[in-house]
């Protein structure tokens, strides 16, 4: 029995440490504090995650209430403890919790209103949080900048990368963003080595129906300037389309590919989702039978329909081995 909290870390832009970014959500770990005492071993060695080690060890569910519809819990995979070990594969960082869009799967509207603030992270509690895992020499696989708001609506958000970049420069920084933005404006000099970018579709009126308030050329062109480097900085661009009712006709999913194509992007990635208005055209199950015209384009799904299989917790999204994904 296993579980990706013991190889990640989810930080809210309060500081808050929920257990992952799923149903776990309702179960605080702990908090990130800006005060130069507090340490990484503070957090992952108290008391809820010495209840987590020790339920998962004895094959028990940590929180019976949440863990069977979490999508990162894994009853049938070993169990492994990479925190433990002072590694871990993924930081991922929420540095804003305000978005412009209402998406209608998206959790953002009711966190926004009953979480304590505040909405954009704090820079000094993020560098706090990046000194302590130096301190504690912790290495780190990735961060990326997400969660449940739009990370480019923090006004300071090329500090984080550059943040990272002085004090992880191995370090694989990643983007995911709405791309509802002028590239350049937004980013400047300061851009993660990644950035994927959701875009659910080609025609305006598909991709509105779920990306309510944003337009789709925004992301288009936001995809445009990033492969062109303006700025100076040309990032791997991934486009990530999921896969609907509504955006999932042929004519659609071929000028998606097309228009990839021209922008450059290095992988477009359709997703199967388990959400409300998903594709019944195409799922996990006829994987083969989705039409791929380039060798760039692949299909993935969701963390929950990995549950009970033995593919790893979260399959990476990086461009090379995305090629290796159904």
């Amino acid at each position: 029995m296993n579980c990706e909290i013991l190889h990640t870390l989810y930080v809210r832009s309060n500081g808050d440490v929920p257990c992952n970014d799923d149903a776990g959500e309702s179960v605080l770990l702990g908090r990130i504090r800006q005060d130069n005492r507090w340490t990484v071993d503070s957090l992952l060695f108290n008391h809820r995650y010495r209840h987590i080690r020790t339920a998962l060890v004895s094959g028990r569910m940590p929180w019976p209430d949440v863990c069977p519809t979490c999508a990162f819990f894994r009853p049938n995979e070993p169990y492994v403890d990479h925190l433990a070990h002072k590694w871990l594969r993924k930081i991922q960082v929420e540095p804003s919790l305000a978005c412009r869009l209402r998406c209608p799967g998206c959790s953002n509207g009711v966190q926004a209103r009953v979480r304590p603030g505040p909405l954009q992270m704090e820079v000094g509690l993020f560098e706090r949080l990046l000194d302590a895992m130096k301190q504690a020499q912790f290495a780190i696989g990735e961060f990326e900048y997400c969660g449940q708001g739009e990370p480019l609506l923090h006004p300071r958000f090329p500090e984080f990368v550059r943040l990272v970049t002085e004090y992880f420069p191995l370090t694989h920084q990643r983007l995911i963003t709405s791309g509802n933005f002028d590239y350049a404006a937004t980013l400047g000099t300061d851009v993660p080595r990644e950035i994927m970018v959701s875009c659910d579709g080609v025609y305006a009126s598909s991709y509105e129906r779920y990306r309510m308030g944003g337009l789709v050329h925004r992301p288009i062109q936001f995809m445009r300037d990033a492969v062109r480097g303006l700025g100076g900085a040309s990032p791997t661009v991934i486009w990530k389309y999921i896969l609907f009712e509504w955006n999932d006709r042929l004519d659609e999913i071929a000028a998606a590919q097309e228009l990839a194509q021209e922008i450059g992007v290095a992988a477009l990635l359709f997703v199967y989702t388990h959400s409300v208005g998903k594709s019944k055209r195409y799922t996990l199950d006829n994987r083969s039978e989705f039409p791929i015209h380039h060798p760039n384009v692949v299909t993935n799904a969701t963390p929950v329909h990995y549950r009970e299989s033995d593919e790893p917790v979260s399959l990476p999204a990086t461009p090379g081995a995305l090629a290796g994904v159904g």
